[in-house]
């Protein structure tokens, strides 16, 4: 079940139903809750999902 996120989840649908284009990024410590929390505001919506980690590239 997903609880307690619903300042999160607010502030994202409001970056959402701007009329100019945004780029939002979600950071924070590890095992908060963040991919989670993307998971559940994107079910229903089109969207791209894009994950990123640091490393090498061609290594």
């Amino acid at each position: 079940m997903f609880v307690n996120r619903t300042v999160e989840l607010k502030t994202l649908e409001e970056e959402y139903k701007k009329d100019t284009a945004t780029f939002t990024i979600i950071y924070g410590r590890r095992r908060v809750g963040k991919t989670a929390l993307i998971s559940e505001y994107i079910r229903h919506k089109n969207h791209i999902y894009l994950y990123a980690t640091e490393g090498n590239i061609g290594e």
